[in-house]
C-alpha cells in the first residue's frame, strides 16, 4: 500500500529538484544561476567531409552599434576531426550581460589545418531580443 502511494509522488519530487529551465516574454532561456543558454546547429551544403585539423567556431554577438566592433558575449571552438555536419554547438554566458534593447547575433566558421577560412557565415542569424530565439540553425558558405 505504501509503494502505491509513493510511485505517483516520486516524478513531482524528481522534477523539482532539477534545474530551473525558464523562457517568457520577460527575456531569453535561462539554465539556472543566471546564465543564458543558445544552441546553434551549423552545416554547409556542400558534399564533403573536412579532413581532420579544421575546426569550428561559433560566436554569440553584440551587433547593436553599426559604427563599433561587435562584442563578443560567448564563444565555441571545437575541431572537427573528421566529422560530418550537422555539427552541435551550446553556447552559456551570464544573462546579466544581455541588455533587451541590443540586437544579438551568432555567426559561424570552419577553418583549415593552416587557419585559411574554408566556410563562413553569410547571413544574420538573430537571437536573443526582440522576438528572436535562443536557437540558430546556419548553413555555412563556402569560401573560394
Amino acid at each position: 500500500m505504501r509503494r502505491a502511494l509513493l510511485i505517483p509522488i516520486l516524478p513531482l519530487a524528481l522534477m523539482a529538484c532539477a534545474p530551473a529551465s525558464t523562457t517568457g516574454p520577460e527575456g531569453p532561456p535561462t539554465m539556472g544561476h543566471g546564465m543564458t543558454i543558445v544552441n546553434v546547429t551549423a552545416t554547409y551544403r556542400e558534399r564533403i567531409l573536412l579532413p581532420p585539423g579544421h575546426v569550428l567556431k561559433v560566436r554569440v554577438e553584440d551587433v547593436s552599434r553599426a559604427d563599433a566592433p561587435t562584442e563578443v558575449l560567448a564563444e565555441h571552438t571545437e575541431p572537427l576531426e573528421g566529422r560530418a555536419p550537422p555539427y552541435q554547438a551550446t553556447l552559456g554566458f551570464p544573462s546579466s550581460q544581455i541588455d533587451p534593447r541590443h540586437t544579438y547575433a551568432v555567426r559561424a566558421e570552419i577553418r583549415d589545418p593552416s587557419g585559411a577560412l574554408r566556410f563562413t557565415t553569410d547571413t544574420r542569424h538573430a537571437v536573443l531580443t526582440h522576438g528572436a530565439p535562443a536557437s540558430a540553425d546556419i548553413v555555412l558558405v563556402a569560401v573560394r
